[in-house]
């Protein structure tokens, strides 16, 4: 993971992380290939923490043009940017993270063929049907898939990681879930 070939994982530099995930885990991020779809503010944040994590390698893919709303949610983005490819600008400011992460662009259209030489494929910020088309042949290719959104303090995100992929629940708790029915606007704002 940090420049070798022998796989070796440089402790100095992802101790917190072989704490947290153990070796096995470690070992398997630094062996994918994953590609980023859409870098709006949630797809940057993603990028930001794939790249910090040390995995084999990040693509990107947005070929929209920077629009100005874009500066108040992507941080990598300025205002010279206006514009430009948000993948092509991201990903020089992405590599920086962490030089052991080859960072680049899909300049191609987002084909089978190229959804199926990645390990990881995560979405953000595309519509609905493309999501389900990238989701199919992720599936069809064992590509592991993940579709993320936010909406406001809210999100959702979704996982298939392959029809062997076991959830396994420690708690066997049913999950909370909730509906905001009310938001008060007095001094101190109740949620309700």
């Amino acid at each position: 993971m940090s420049g070798n070939t022998s796989g070796d994982i440089d402790e100095s530099l992802y101790s917190r992380q072989l704490y947290v995930l153990g070796a096995d885990a470690m070992k398997k991020m630094s062996a994918s290939n994953v590609l980023i779809v859409g870098l709006k503010g949630l797809g940057c944040e993603v990028a930001k923490n794939i790249v910090l994590a040390g995995v084999k390698s990040v693509t990107l893919y947005d070929p929209s043009p920077v629009v100005i709303s874009d500066l108040s949610t992507q941080f990598f983005l300025h205002q010279e940017d206006v514009g430009k490819p948000r993948a092509q600008v991201s990903a020089p400011r992405l590599a920086e993270l962490n030089q052991y992460v080859p960072v680049s662009v899909l300049d191609t259209e987002l084909t089978p063929e190229a959804i199926a030489a990645f390990k990881c494929v995560v979405v953000t910020d595309i519509p609905q049907q493309q999501k389900l088309e990238i989701s199919e042949t992720a599936h069809q290719n064992n590509v592991y898939f993940i579709s993320t959104e936010t909406r406001g303090l809210f999100g959702y995100t979704f996982n298939d990681f392959g029809k062997d992929f076991v959830v396994v629940d420690p708690t066997g708790e049913e999950p909370l879930s909730g509906m905001v029915a009310n938001i008060e606007q007095a001094e101190e704002g109740v949620v309700m």
